[in-house]
């Protein structure tokens, strides 16, 4: 500290003579830089030349301003004693009021420890009072011994109340009510005589109290059974909502945890005593028909609840209110007028809806809290339960409501966590000692379905139709719901209101769902959600992509499950709507296998093929993810047949892509070239897109560079940046090849920003083996295998096989460039066998590995049978590869060098030399470089040998 103001003043270390002068600082201080009006720094009197003279003075010891609005001393708050005292005692105050005596005492301790004496300002000495105060009533309420403390405070300050109402609390808790009533007849007599006034409301209360044996009784509320975990936030905010408000009502869904974060709260409140507690009266309503008498019967009779209570400065706990709602509110309103000293905790799965009610909504636990519940829980029936992913699972299945978790945990005896996780259902978890309406799930749930109407019912199951929530918009026109039965579904936590969607908990709509019956609910979901689609489907090509795959990912489950639903009930009409307008959501998500799979079975369903243009698009969904030839060559045929005539802009690209799957290249360019010269920008660089791939492949990379610009002026012409992305990636790989790496990184960096906001998908992870082989070409094998791990890792989550392959193929060269040979062989073995699946380019892939390998080996052979694979699928480039690969076994001489020049031209990257064979080399044909490829050599071993 370099300003020190908490008893003796000090700058820098140095003391500051004069009691004047330290007035004067600390008052500048204290400031916090603001300036501080003459009139104020007139202490005892002071002249205005006073105090010109001793602003003079402190000048010499710090830099004072003189401002129109007085005098300021620059100074950071960080650098004074007094300012951090004045955070500390106020965090320290918030955290008493709170609930939270452990965390005051600690907090209070350290603004204490800050003073050294007496201040020079009478301000800072009364709110160090204060401060001493809050500590020791925080060291009362943890059960410390602070008797003769508190004597002692009483002694110094007589007067003083707080010091007085305390040791009356203490000595009351430690059995000597009759101290603690001589306590009270002595400050009653001293304020009498001295000020000619009466103890306050809160000291005669207490005296009332002790004399009736209320006050230091045990608590009212019963021990808890279980530790309490978690709920730290509310536990706060609940406490400093009734240090506050006089009606606070917590509200949920049943099991949510209501009763006991507030019986919790009330223990600590009853703990504390005086102002900020008192007793609790605790009234369970669950089994209750008629509100007053039960609250009487908790209060200790009587015949009014309003005459029993009416000198309780305590809580009124009402747990549980729901399904005596209005009689609850009636009462409480009454009680809130008639004792003016009562404050009411409510429990109950909808608000009273009393004017001045503070309403506290208590959601499920976060996932990390649930599983620590789960936990705990499970170990207190089996010791030795050590948590699995299994946890998660359970806690997740069941929303993270407390309750749940607690039935779960107590399966935990006779299941083990991954047979409990598969066998979750609302009769499975039961517990003998929870309260009738807590013994089972089902019950819990059932109690709020009761307590409906029947049209809020009829609403309730209708909405469990929606797994992933409903807009307003979907509410309305799948179930008939208007805002006013969403509204008391909402405050009965049924239904939760969630930024403009209603969602349900799942076991709640688990519940909802078995009342549906026969409603035609289901048919409704799935026809609004075939509208959606179809009406999102052309922008997901435009200027409003991101907006419509939001919009699509947030009701992915009620897609996926109005989806199942029309397949499972044969409505090939709906089903096929969907499967052909999310064709490029499921793209650009990397869902296209799930997306194929569920085509392919739409795709079975009879009277498909009536379904023209959604048919078309559905196959070229299932085309896309490279399922095997039998299953595609049937389906493109009818395609073909009914792509004639219409107009969609996917429905185009059938003719290509027949002419891909029959391999028939001459086919291909013709088709392609036609397609480049449509209107429509998207199917433009769909097509020059195809022709950059075509053109790279076959070593014409100036072509290549054409058809690629071409493609992204279009895709960005057309606002698409999943489009104008592969494009940038194509354009990345070709500057590769012509061995500008810094290039090749530079775009496939923007290329993954342009598509960062899809998400991690399998093209994400392809992108990132794309970077990590180009690092590892650049020579930075951190860099690459950083890369090369994270794009496995995406392949894994996504279960993509393909990418995953890729991935452990740039792993396996980063092992290889770097020197650890034998990890580059194991990894090149888990690479392989990621490709004994057929997909698309998974030839390529595996002739890629075969490379790689015989760079390890020496063996000649794996490099000629990757080349006739690269050579059959027209990837040029990489047959570049092996043939160098065969050209670094060969001895210097001019059989490497024509290899090497054959490798630049498959490339279609001119060499340099200038020396005859290679010159040669590189002015050969394809043909002839299969000749000189195909020549015998020493070595040729399977590849099957490597797995």
């Amino acid at each position: 500290m370099r300003f020190r103001i908490l008893g003796t003043t000090e700058v820098a270390g140095e003391p500051v003579p004069g009691r004047g002068l330290q007035m004067l600082l600390s008052e500048l201080l204290m400031a916090g830089g603001a300036a501080v009006p003459e009139q104020r720094l007139r202490h005892d009197g002071a002249t205005a030349n006073a105090l010109q003279s001793q602003i003079s003075r402190l000048r010499k010891l710090v830099p004072v301003e003189r401002t129109p609005a007085g005098y300021r001393l620059p100074a950071d708050p960080e650098e004074v004693d007094a300012h951090l005292f004045t955070r500390l005692a106020a965090e320290g105050e918030r955290a008493l009021r709170a609930g939270r005596p452990a965390d005051a005492a600690g907090l209070l301790r350290e603004a204490l420890d800050l003073w050294r004496g007496e201040a020079a300002l009478d301000g800072l000495n009364e709110a160090r009072q204060r401060a001493m105060e809050h500590r020791v009533e925080a060291d009362l309420r943890l059960g410390a011994p602070v008797v003769e403390e508190l004597r002692e405070l009483v002694r110094e300050h007589p007067l003083r109340e707080r010091p007085r109402v305390l040791l009356i609390r203490a000595l009351a808790r430690d059995g000597r009510e009759a101290e603690a009533l001589s306590a009270f007849e002595e400050g009653r007599r001293l304020l009498g005589e001295r000020l000619g006034a009466d103890p306050s409301a809160e000291l005669q209360r207490l005296h009332v109290q002790i004399l009736r044996g209320e006050h230091g009784r045990r608590p009212s509320l019963r021990a808890p059974l279980t530790s309490f975990v978690g709920r730290d936030a509310e536990l706060a905010t609940l406490g400093d909502l009734l240090a506050r408000r006089r009606l606070v009502t917590l509200t949920g869904p049943g099991g949510a945890g209501k009763t006991r974060l507030a019986v919790e709260a009330a223990r600590r409140l009853e703990a504390g005593g005086g102002r900020s507690g008192g007793r609790v009266v605790l009234v369970e309503l669950a089994p209750a028909t008629e509100v007053a008498p039960a609250v009487l019967a908790a209060a200790g009779g009587g015949s009014d609840p309003v005459d029993a209570l009416a000198g309780e400065s305590g809580v009124l706990l009402l747990d549980n209110c729901e399904h005596v709602l209005a009689e609850a509110a009636g009462l409480v309103a009454r009680l809130l007028d008639g004792c003016p000293d009562l404050r009411v905790l409510a429990t109950s799965r909808e608000p009273l809806g009393l004017d001045g009610e503070s309403v506290l909504p208590v959601q499920p636990l976060p996932a990390r809290v649930a599983e620590s519940l789960l936990v705990d829980r499970a170990r207190a029936v089996r010791p030795d339960f050590e948590p699995s992913e299994a946890v998660a699972r359970i806690c997740r299945s069941l929303d993270g409501l407390p309750l749940a978790i607690e039935l779960a945990a107590a399966r935990l005896r006779a299941l083990s966590a991954e047979d409990l996780a598969d066998r979750l259902d609302l009769d499975l978890l039961a517990s003998r000692t929870a309260p009738p309406r807590h013994r089972t799930l089902r019950a819990v749930v059932s109690w709020s379905w009761e307590l409906l109407c029947p049209r809020e019912r009829r609403l309730a199951a209708r909405l469990s139709i929606f797994p992933s929530g409903a807009t307003l918009a979907a509410a309305e026109q799948v179930c008939g719901a208007t805002p006013g039965l969403l509204a008391a579904l909402v405050d009965k936590s049924l239904v939760q209101a969630d930024g403009g969607r209603y969602r349900m908990l799942e076991t709640v709509r688990a519940f909802c769902a078995e009342q549906l019956g026969d409603d035609p609910v289901r048919q409704a979901h799935a026809e609004f959600f075939a509208r959606l689609t179809e009406e999102a489907e052309p922008y997901l090509r435009n200027h409003r992509q991101l907006a419509a795959l939001a919009e699509l990912a947030a009701e992915h489950d009620n897609l996926n499950a109005a989806l199942h639903w029309a397949i499972g009930a044969g409505h090939a009409g709906i089903a096929l709507r969907m499967t052909g307008s999310l064709w490029f959501y499921w793209w650009l998500r990397g869902l296209r296998h799930h997306g194929a799979r569920l085509s392919l079975r739409a795709l079975d369903l009879p009277g498909a093929d009536q379904c023209g243009e959604h048919y078309v698009m559905s196959v070229l969904q299932v085309v896309s993810a490279g399922p095997p030839e039998p299953v595609i060559r049937p389906l493109m045929e009818v395609a073909e047949r009914l792509a004639a005539g219409l107009d969609h802009p996917l429905v185009r690209m059938v003719h290509p892509m027949t002419a891909i799957i029959d391999g028939d290249y001459a086919a291909l360019i013709p088709a392609l070239l036609r397609s480049s010269t449509e209107p429509q920008p998207w199917l433009r660089g769909f097509a020059e897109l195809m022709l950059g791939l075509l053109r790279s492949g076959g070593g014409e990379l100036a072509r290549a560079d054409r058809h690629l610009d071409s493609a992204l002026t279009a895709f960005r012409l057309a606002g698409d940046r999943w489009g104008a992305a592969q494009a940038m990636l194509q354009q990345a790989l070709i500057a590769g090849l012509r061995g500008d790496h810094r290039t090749e990184l530079a775009i496939t960096d923007q290329a993954l920003a342009l598509t960062a906001p899809f998400g991690a998908t399998e093209d994400t992870s392809g992108a990132l083996s794309s970077r990590g082989l180009a690092l590892a070409r650049c020579g930075d094998l951190d860099g690459a295998r950083r890369d090369l791990l994270q794009a496995a890792e995406v392949a894994r989550t996504r279960e993509t096989e393909e990418m995953l392959a890729i991935a452990l193929f740039g792993l396996g060269e980063v092992a290889r460039l770097g020197g650890e040979p034998e990890q580059a062989l194991e990894l090149y073995g888990q690479a392989l066998a990621g490709c004994e699946t057929l997909w698309v380019g998974a030839e390529e892939v595996r002739a890629r590995i075969l490379i790689g390998l015989g760079q390890v080996t020496g063996d000649a052979g794996l490099h000629r049978e990757a080349f006739a694979v690269l050579m059959r699928t027209l990837d040029l480039p990489a047959a570049a590869e092996a043939v160098e690969g065969l050209a670094a076994l060969e001895p210097a001489g001019e059989r490497a060098a024509l290899l090497q020049g054959a490798a630049a031209a498959l490339r279609g990257v001119p060499g340099t030399r200038t020396d005859d064979a290679y010159v040669r080399g590189a002015a050969m044909s394809r043909a002839q470089i299969v000749r000189l490829v195909s020549a015998p050599r020493a070595g040729c071993a399977s590849a099957a040998a490597h797995r």
